[in-house]
């Protein structure tokens, strides 16, 4: 082989394998976050946001500077950074199986891919690369979901204040109505603030709009934050239109006119975000001196090469956990599952017993389980209401559930949490149902309230506590445990005299409805 050939062969493959590396990692990042994307409509931009990365790395190829040879410190420090971030995604890979809507974990992995990706470039071109290619490689990181945390301390305060503003609206215009929580009380019915209509979703999508324009017409770092805080502020006023719009359809046409008009105000709330982001970008843009692209002359070889043990070395290490996840988890689920042995059934045939429709919003917060809700009047007026949810093998959604657990749902809709009590244990056979138990007070009546989010296990019992913990995650690694589906039953008495007999209401309730798979005659027992 001439030398002309060995040469442009080795400067072929000092491009190939770093960019099999990052390729790799990407995959990884991607698949961790796909489902987020695709079943929260919160984050369904974040199918947009790798092409528009990529757009952004073609933009900017167009004048990137010429390569560097980097300094020997931040040489090796690019090497440290890419082994370390490399070992970190390689754990993260297994982790993620486990537990796919643990959402720390895409963060943490968003941050190691980045990190990867900034040393192979510093690797390839030195730091004169990494500064000009760092925004676009970081934009990524505006469509890793928030934690759940996090983003409920976020919302909670955005829909208290929309709600707020929206009575203070139909005051202005004369309507009388009255706030329950994140509810609005008014002659024609109750009106919800739902998360979609909190501004978190059109705040999460306008940041993203606002960092694109900003990078892509090169504006100044001060016209960018300003770009940032007019997407902050017309993702807030247009939801408040949009909830004020509902209200008034609401008030003068009806509730049942609202699901009409609510994605035609949605796209109000985009096209005011989109447009002031854009008009304040396109402004700008004539005003901001853009870089001329330069002409390169051809890289040479020897300029910049990652080593290539190094780039094997992560290839080999990445790969090796994808498909050691895979063998992992195959190998322990090949030894079976038992199915679940109980059951929860309707009563809505009973006397008194009454079927409530679960709205497609809550179906849609819940991630689309199947199940059902029913109200009924006991004796001596002691009302009850239990909803039943099922998520089959693979949804991987229930941790997510927690999140919308009594504690929260409850005071959301005006409810005040008065006590947390003493946890409850129902038992039928050999299955365990544990119950959580919170009292709580509407219009000053008690509401005793007991709830249980079951996963589904292949031990002595066919289900087992969920443990959420950290220890309890890293635990489904080590049993090669994916999700095998889940259960959750929340039931709320009212009129009520005390807790005991709430207890005993519970207890009632349950055997008349928990059910054995094919062992009709097995006993039950109530255990606080």
């Amino acid at each position: 082989m001439t030398s002309a050939k060995l040469t442009k062969l080795e400067g072929a493959s000092g491009w190939l394998l770093p960019v099999l590396v990052g390729a790799v990692a990407w995959y990884a990042l991607i698949r961790m976050l796909w489902t987020d994307w695709a079943i929260d409509p919160q984050y369904s931009y974040g199918f947009l946001v790798p092409l528009l990365v990529i757009g952004l790395l073609l933009k900017r190829w167009e004048d990137h500077p010429k390569p560097t040879i980097t300094d020997h410190l931040t040489h090796w420090v690019a090497l440290l950074l890419l082994t370390a971030s490399t070992l970190l995604i390689m754990v993260m890979i297994p982790m993620a199986e486990a537990n796919p809507d643990w959402r720390p974990l895409g963060g943490v992995t968003s941050l190691a891919v980045v990190t990867l990706t900034l040393s192979l470039v510093a690797l390839r071109g030195g730091m004169s690369w990494v500064r000009h290619f760092f925004f676009p490689i970081c934009f990524f990181l505006i469509a890793v979901p928030w934690p759940r945390n996090f983003e409920q301390e976020v919302m909670s305060p955005l829909m208290a204040w929309n709600t707020t503003s929206t009575l203070e609206i139909l005051h202005w215009m004369g309507i009388e109505a009255v706030g329950q929580g994140n509810l609005i009380v008014l002659d024609a019915g109750v009106l919800g603030i739902e998360e979609a209509c909190s501004g978190i979703r059109s705040l999460q999508s306008g940041l993203m709009v606002a960092l694109f324009f900003g990078e892509y017409f090169r504006l100044s770092k001060m016209r960018r934050l300003i770009l940032l805080l007019v997407a902050l502020l017309a993702a807030l006023i247009g939801n408040i239109c949009r909830n004020a719009l509902l209200a008034l359809i609401a008030a003068y046409k009806g509730l049942e006119a609202v699901p009409k008009w609510h994605d035609m105000a949605g796209l109000l709330v985009l096209f005011i975000t989109f447009g002031a982001i854009l008009g304040c970008a396109c402004y700008w843009k004539n005003r901001t001196a853009v870089s001329s692209p330069l002409n390169h002359p051809v890289i040479d070889a020897a300029v910049g090469v990652v080593p290539r043990f190094i780039s094997i070395s992560a290839l080999v290490l990445l790969l090796g956990s994808m498909a050691g996840t895979e063998l992992w988890f195959g190998a322990h689920e090949r030894m079976g599952v038992a199915p679940w042995s109980w059951n929860l059934h309707p009563r809505s045939g009973d006397k008194g017993v009454v079927t409530v429709p679960v709205s497609s919003l809550t179906l849609r917060m819940l991630f689309y389980p199947k199940g059902f809700s029913e109200k009924w009047i006991a004796s001596r007026g002691a009302e009850g209401q239990v909803f039943y949810f099922q998520w089959p093998p693979g949804r991987m959604a229930a941790h997510a559930v927690l999140m919308h657990n009594p504690e929260v749902c409850l005071s959301n809709i005006g409810m005040i949490l008065t006590s947390t009590l003493k946890p409850i244990i129902f038992k039928i056979g050999e299955v365990q149902i544990p119950f959580n138990a919170w009292l709580f007070h509407d219009h000053d009546k008690p509401v005793y309230v007991f709830h249980t989010l079951m996963e589904q296990g292949a031990c002595q019992t066919d289900t087992q506590p969920l443990n959420d913990s950290p220890i309890g995650r890293l635990h489904a690694v080590i049993a090669g445990r994916r999700n095998h589906g889940q259960r959750m039953i929340e039931v709320a008495f009212w009129n009520l005299a005390n807790e005991q007999e709430a207890r005993l209401a519970l207890a009632h309730y349950l055997h008349e409805s928990v059910a054995l798979q094919g062992s009709a005659g097995a006993s039950n027992s109530f255990r606080p």
